[in-house]
């Protein structure tokens, strides 16, 4: 019996897995190698494309002959409505995805038909992203006919006056994901109109949307399984237990990812919106109170399938909030909080998401009184985190002090950080040396990129160090 040494990239499909993962210019140059490697490259080549107008593109364009002769293989195309007119006009015939962008300066010298001029040869687009300053329903036409295969829309900073309103959520009834930020609609749907195919909306209105007509239309949307909504209005007068009338069970019964923004809810009523949810595993909420109410309703609802959770931007009640965190989630892998006191993450109780924990968004405080063999017992604690992949440390209130990672105060206690991949330092000014940087790149041999703010008298040093080691630093 003879054996046949085969080599992978000999095999087509295994080529098209490896190009999944090479930038562009790799795949130009995986394309030029040989036939068969063309035959299985180009495709991947073109299949995100960007055309831009001439003044922008400094030769970023592709050649209009080469688009033409390929412009079959591109299935997501990013499209400055500016763009020279040929590029515009040349089909591509198994479009999916299409990314418009619209400058102001077009529309005053030249009102454009987006539908007619591009989206209408796309019968078979799937997902459609629109950019602009200004649109009005004078430049884009909502009718379904244009989109019946649409799945996917994207809107960024565009004006739907009341001419178009109707068809607009009509289109949206149809759709399994909504994207609106900073969107400006002269009219919320009618309760009569159901959305039930809608399954991820990402809401930032204008501030004419009051904001109890916003939740109105959410509740229309029962199958939803994530939510962002960030409402940039106030309750408008109306009485607050009315309003947290309408978190009540069974609203969104297959929600799973959760970020609210804009809503001050108190940590009752903040318990009262988590209450009504079932087996969340995402969850983000900005401006809020959150304490004990907010963390029991957490633990009953949520504690077997949360896995991450953002509060970085509330107002924490009481110091026991982070220690309870990391006691209750076992299944938790992002984590950003507010800093913390040293002492609370010594004293806490064992935490239950030691070997799930992957990214943690956090900072330490100190006080001047804490000794090095103090804080070596942080180091110990934190080291439990087997599985941490990214850390991001943050600076506390002013007149604050938080913990440096030196090997001083206990570094070398992290060296079962083996999966460690992002050091990041956010508006925190760390005082390593040397020293550190060089048990940094004997120890976390997984580590990609350091980024944050370094000791000006030590910086020039440790970033050698670390591009040295291959390391990326980002200031």
């Amino acid at each position: 019996m003879t054996s046949t040494n085969i080599n992978p990239l000999d095999i087509p499909e295994i080529r098209s897995m490896v190009g999944q993962y090479l930038d562009q210019s790799d795949l130009a140059r995986c394309s030029r190698v040989c036939k068969s490697w063309q035959a299985s490259f180009v495709p991947l080549v073109w299949s995100t494309t960007s055309v831009v107008p001439e003044i922008y593109s400094s030769g970023r364009n592709p050649p209009l002959e080469a688009f033409i002769r390929y412009n079959h293989y591109i299935k997501d195309l990013y499209l400055d409505i500016d763009a020279p007119e040929d590029y515009r006009v040349a089909p591509c015939p198994n479009l999916l995805k299409l990314r418009i962008h619209i400058m102001p300066i077009y529309l005053k010298k030249e009102p454009v038909d987006i539908v007619q001029v591009v989206i209408a040869p796309y019968d078979q687009l799937r997902r459609l992203t629109i950019l602009s300053t200004y649109v009005d329903s004078q430049c884009v036409i909502w009718e379904p006919v244009h989109y019946h295969n649409l799945t996917e829309l994207e809107l960024y900073r565009l004006e739907i006056e009341p001419a178009g309103t109707t068809a607009f959520w009509v289109l949206c009834a149809q759709l399994e994901s909504l994207k609106i930020e900073k969107v400006s609609i002269a009219e919320l749907p009618a309760r009569s109109i159901t959305f039930d195919r809608l399954q991820h909306l990402d809401l930032e209105l204008e501030s004419q949307n009051p904001m109890k007509r916003q939740l109105d239309w959410i509740t229309q949307c029962p199958n939803l399984t994530s939510l962002d909504w960030y409402c940039r209005t106030d309750i408008d007068g109306e009485p607050t237990s009315r309003f947290m009338s309408r978190f009540v069970p069974g609203t969104w019964p297959h929600l799973r990812e959760l970020s609210l923004a804009g809503v001050e809810f108190t940590d009752a009523q903040l318990a009262k919106v988590i209450g009504a949810m079932q087996d969340l595993k995402s969850l983000t909420v900005n401006a809020c109170k959150v304490g004990s109410c907010f963390l029991k309703a957490l633990r009953r609802h949520h504690s077997q399938t949360l896995i991450s959770l953002d509060t970085t931007s509330c107002e924490v009640l009481t110091r026991s909030f982070v220690p309870g965190i990391l006691t209750s989630f076992p299944h938790l892998e992002k984590l950003y909080v507010r800093p913390v006191m040293c002492e609370d993450i010594i004293d806490s109780p064992p935490w239950v998401c030691e070997h799930s924990l992957k990214l943690l968004y956090i900072g330490f405080l100190v006080t001047p009184n804490q000794d090095a063999e103090y804080h070596q017992q942080v180091f110990k604690r934190i080291s439990r985190l087997t599985n941490l992949e990214e850390i991001q440390l943050v600076r506390g209130p002013r007149g604050t002090s938080t913990l440096d990672f030196t090997l001083e105060n206990g570094l070398e206690h992290l060296a079962t950080w083996k999966r460690f991949e992002i050091f990041s330092l956010f508006t925190h000014t760390s005082r390593f040396s040397a020293r550190d940087v060089e048990w940094m790149i004997n120890n976390w041999k997984n580590l990609k990129r350091v980024q944050g703010t370094l000791h000006p008298d030590k910086k020039d040093e440790c970033v050698a160090m670390f591009q040295a080691a291959g390391i990326e630093y980002w200031s």
